[in-house]
């Protein structure tokens, strides 16, 4: 069986921006990047791909899904989960250590879920861990779990999982501390609970209130705001290395970019449905869009395509969080599962959102791969087209169209918020080291091939 694939034709996009070139490909790295009219002989026993019309970029990083499994797996699963990634162009994820059951907060379930993801996922994968309430205190376990993990995340509000619990402004300092001493980083989600609950019990009684109004108003951009900024000034204090997930306004965008100036180790993530979706999505189609932080109005949307302009956003995530549909079908909003489920459609999402608002593939494509395989620790394996590197690609053409259909979904449960979006573009074929996973005519590779990573603790030092 040869072990060595080709690319030709393809338009690649390398450090340099896009060039046509031939990518030569053995024992599941890229071993050579040629000029398309000048490279070695192929071999007769060698594989190739004719990638005429295609784009060629590396394969995208998702850093946020919640995947549930183990425990949940009729919301989603590991399988069903890295199908959907692969369809999408995605070739690595990293799964949250909340939705699944039990939350991945001590070594045993670290070590339970590791053993029994093996030969689940199409993709490969990496492990948050939790760092929450009740396990915060316990030093020897959290720094065995260390050792196994892409890094922590932890809430500053309310998880909406009971074995999950919010970390409060005190016990937010000692998870500084402890991310700083494991040299991981601390990946965050930040409302400012106290104002939730406050606005909460004021808008779930407000009589004549629409309720997805209300919902909208309870969880406003203030609540983001004043958890960044406490969020922010412990990192400083501590100098912890700090990832904001799903920050959906712009004004929060450049308060963290602020902090990145004066030397504060910081990224922010954003997803797909604050740039492609605004409130009135919401209160017109209500509970497969519910999230938290909820949709914004149109001008937060304007506001982070121009953070994303500006060079400001370091990550993208899909923030893939699912549920079965009978849990978005409760007759008051306020008992709807929040999240959104959207890997499939991520990188088409923003790649075609970008294209339509004239900003460079050259400028959202990094989002997904080198910024995030940097932040990540990561860089060593995945993120570029580079020879060394994992052979992680994706075939995209530009002239032919995606519709997102039902019929199309991969995910276990088929509702989503892109239903019936049309992207003007389309993953021709994703490669996962050198073997193609997923082709939009014969469909998914029947074998799994995804490994989970490993990060050294060099590798995110803050």
């Amino acid at each position: 069986m040869t072990t060595e694939l080709w690319v030709e034709n393809g338009l690649v996009f390398t450090n340099e921006g896009f060039k046509k070139a031939a990518l030569k490909m053995k024992e599941g790295r890229i071993d050579g990047l040629f000029d398309v009219n000048d490279h070695p002989a192929i071999g007769v026993e060698a594989d190739t791909i004719d990638a005429e019309g295609c784009l060629i970029v590396p394969g995208f990083i998702d850093a946020h899904v919640h995947f549930n499994d183990p425990g949940r797996t009729d919301w989603e699963g590991m399988e069903t989960g890295s199908l959907a990634a692969a369809a999408g162009g995605t070739t690595t994820i990293f799964d949250m250590p909340l939705n699944c059951a039990p939350s991945i907060i001590n070594s045993e379930r670290l070590r339970n879920k590791q053993e029994y993801l093996t030969g689940k996922s199409y993709v490969d994968y990496g492990l948050w861990g939790g760092l929450t309430a009740d396990n915060l205190g316990n030093k020897k376990e959290l720094e065995e779990m260390a050792e196994a993990i892409i890094g922590w995340k932890a809430f500053m509000s309310e998880s909406g999982i009971d074995d999950f619990r919010y970390l409060s402004p005190q016990d937010l300092e000692q998870a500084m501390m402890l991310a700083k001493e494991h040299h991981k980083i601390l990946a965050l989600h930040a409302e400012w609970e106290e104002e939730v609950q406050k606005l909460a019990g004021l808008y779930k009684n407000k009589r004549g209130m629409n309720e997805r109004m209300a919902y909208l108003a309870s969880r406003p951009v203030s609540a983001e705001e004043k958890a960044v900024n406490h969020a922010l000034e412990l990192a400083a204090k501590y100098g912890t290395g700090v990832h904001f997930v799903h920050i959906s306004s712009a004004r929060n965008v450049e308060r963290i970019q602020e902090a990145k100036k004066s030397g504060v180790h910081v990224t922010v993530e954003t997803c797909p449905h604050y740039l492609v979706f605004n409130d009135q999505d919401f209160i017109k189609n209500g509970a497969v869009f519910k999230c938290a932080p909820p949709l914004r109005p149109q001008n937060e949307v304007e506001g982070l395509w121009d953070c994303i302009a500006r060079g400001w956003i370091d990550t993208i995530g899909s923030d893939h969080s699912p549920c079965l549909y009978s849990m978005k079908s409760a007759a008051s909003i306020w008992d709807v599962w929040g999240g959104i489920q959207g890997v499939q459609f991520t990188w088409l999402a923003l790649l075609d959102e970008a294209l339509k608002r004239g900003i460079s593939l050259e400028k959202v494509l990094p989002l997904g791969s080198a910024f995030a395989a940097d932040r990540f620790g990561i860089s060593d394996k995945k993120g570029r087209i580079m020879p060394g590197l994992d052979a992680d690609l994706v075939l995209l053409r530009l002239d032919e169209s995606t519709i997102a259909d039902k019929a199309s979904f991969k995910f276990r449960n088929a509702y989503s918020p892109y239903e019936n979006k049309v992207f003007q573009l389309r993953v021709k074929k994703t490669i996962l080291r050198g073997k193609v996973i997923y082709d939009d005519v014969s469909g998914i590779s029947g074998k799994k091939y995804g490994r989970c990573l490993t990060v050294g603790k060099e590798r995110i030092s803050g």
